[in-house]
């Protein structure tokens, strides 16, 4: 291996550590101290950036453990800091993105209605940046911020933010179990509460439009509901299925995905709450 290599290598920060921390325990109080004192060891942008979208991640998740208002804002408003800092660092690292349009979502929930309205021209900028510009298509999170918006926005589509809910519990990587997202979109299903008739019209006049060519994916994945490919839950047509049956069948697949993988933190706080939706729902 040439000597420039092995140098490359070697300036790599490990952040294995750092991130079984966040992933598996939940411990942004060690994470976010640890990676403080990683800034100066961050040599290259790949580091640096490194380093500040996984701050920008711990960041808020300590704004949202607080109760105070200013206290969740500052943690906020420096979870943006710092993912402005990684994007500047590496613009086609998409979890720069991601973490700046989900402090910047959050941080305006501390303010007034009207002041939180402005900041969804700026989360959709990161959001379609990540799915549009960089074409990270299979990046669940961001489907999932991007349905939260249309879902919350008076004048979105929440049949498209549904739509944006199923791509996003298509895009869970095999090896993670993300449970927060399968509850998420299965109580969207259930709450709609489409019968089998609706569903069925509005699959088949959707399937149309998600065959035609779209230049861009948030566009054609508006109507993901009418795509020939099998669900993960069901080798079912969907649109033979009523919302509320579907939402089961989410929960069910979500449950074997958590008793035979390996659930972090956030999902074995979510367990109780999928298991107590399906007593409830059957």
């Amino acid at each position: 291996m040439n000597t420039f290599l092995v140098t490359l290598l070697a300036s790599l920060l490990s952040f294995t550590q750092v991130d079984a921390a966040i992933e598996q325990k939940a411990d942004y109080v060690s994470s976010y101290t640890a990676l403080k004192e990683m800034l100066p060891q961050a040599s290259s942008p790949e580091d640096r950036a490194g380093v500040r979208w996984r701050l920008s991640l711990v960041c808020l998740m300590r704004g949202e453990q607080e109760k105070d208002k200013e206290a969740r804002r500052k943690w906020f408003n420096e979870g943006i800091q710092h993912a402005e800092q990684a994007i500047q660092a590496a613009p086609k690292d998409a979890r720069g993105y991601m973490w700046h349009c989900a402090n910047v979502g959050r941080e305006c929930q501390t303010h007034s209605f009207m002041e939180q309205a402005s900041a969804v021209p700026v989360m959709t900028k990161d959001l379609t940046t990540i799915l549009d510009k960089l074409g990270q298509t299979d990046y669940f999170a961001a489907w999932q911020a991007l349905s939260e918006i249309y879902c919350q926005h008076p004048m979105k589509s929440t049949d498209a933010g549904i739509n944006y809910a199923r791509k996003a519990a298509c895009c869970v990587p095999a090896g993670e179990v993300r449970l927060e997202t399968f509850v998420y979109f299965a109580k969207l299903l259930y709450e709609r509460n489409w019968k089998k008739d609706k569903r069925q019209s509005v699959v088949a006049a959707d399937r149309t439009k998600f065959a035609t060519g779209y230049a861009s994916a948030v566009d054609k994945y508006a109507w993901f509901d009418g795509t020939d490919s099998p669900m993960p839950w069901s080798k079912a047509d969907i649109g033979t299925l009523s919302d509320r049956e579907e939402a089961l069948l989410v929960l069910e697949y979500a449950r074997k995905r958590y008793d035979s993988g390996n659930p972090g933190a956030r999902d074995r706080r979510q367990y109780r709450a999928l298991t107590d939706l399906m007593a409830k729902w059957k």
